[in-house]
């Protein structure tokens, strides 16, 4: 079997990364999506791998691609930058985060690149919402679950450091969830709204619109931030002084400040998640 070249061996290790972390092999508008080519551009590679005995599919079968060769002789997919392969750049995900069950809604509206990680998804999450990455999380994709995976979890937890976002959304309009702290289990909706081309100049990730500030950490989810609330805005509450004083002195749930995220989100880099 002949040796395969760089740009060849980087479509062998998205194939072989795809299905292990999809639980199926990737159809051609996958490829298409995470390389930044147009479709007659995969579908050749596609040919060419196949006749060069590094990949075998079923004639009329969508996702059948098999990688022949073994994991340890596959590269490193490679983690693209803001620019994908063949000089293209990636394309930009407009994603809302709301938390669940928040009344009035609690939400953020981001743009990210959709090479980025889910572990780094997780990191963009923290800061857009105001979160301090106290506590676990997962993401909820399909019936899937991603986060860091622990011996002690009584269910397979995929790597979210080998999954990017580009891969597991399909197109605009798929949601998928993101659960923080698995005790006050805060849920968050995202919804991809939109896949754009990026902008000139413009660094991601941002942040663009929300509303509401992040409810304290440890406060009891979405029901006791709620008696929260109720207590420091009722001076007669019995728990009103404990939870002011618990608070710092005051809190107002309806601040929200875009520029301070970004601020935060500019200073992240691109990190090694």
């Amino acid at each position: 079997m002949s040796e395969y070249t760089e740009k060849q061996g980087q479509y062998l290790a998205f194939i072989y990364s795809y299905t292990l972390i999809n639980g199926r092999p990737p159809a051609e508008a996958d490829m298409q999506r995470h390389f930044q080519v147009s479709p007659p551009t995969v579908h050749q590679m596609v040919l060419t791998l196949e006749e060069r005995g590094f990949i075998a599919r079923e004639p009329g079968k969508s996702r059948s691609i098999q990688v022949l060769l073994p994991p340890d002789q596959l590269p490193r997919l490679q983690e693209l930058s803001p620019r994908g392969h063949d000089g293209g750049q990636a394309q930009i995900y407009q994603i809302k985060i709301m938390l669940e069950d928040s009344k009035p809604p609690i939400w953020r509206r981001i743009l990210v690149p959709g090479n980025v990680t889910l572990g780094r998804l997780h990191d963009i999450l923290q800061v857009a919402m105001g979160w301090t990455d106290s506590h676990l999380h997962q993401f909820i994709i399909e019936g899937a679950y991603y986060g860091e995976p622990h011996p002690d979890y009584g269910f397979e937890m995929r790597s979210e450091t080998r999954a990017r976002l580009d891969q597991i959304v399909p197109g605009e309009g798929f949601k998928f969830r993101y659960e923080y702290d698995f005790g006050d289990s805060w849920l968050h909706m995202l919804v991809v709204e939109k896949i754009l081309p990026p902008e000139p100049k413009q660094q991601y990730p941002i942040c663009v619109k929300g509303k509401r500030a992040c409810p304290p950490e440890d406060v009891g989810g979405i029901w006791g931030y709620e008696s929260f609330l109720q207590a420091i805005h009722d001076a007669d509450h019995p728990e009103h002084a404990d939870y002011l004083e618990w608070i710092g002195g005051e809190f107002d749930p309806e601040v929200f400040d875009l520029e301070e995220i970004n601020t935060v989100l500019r200073g992240m880099g691109r990190g090694k998640r």
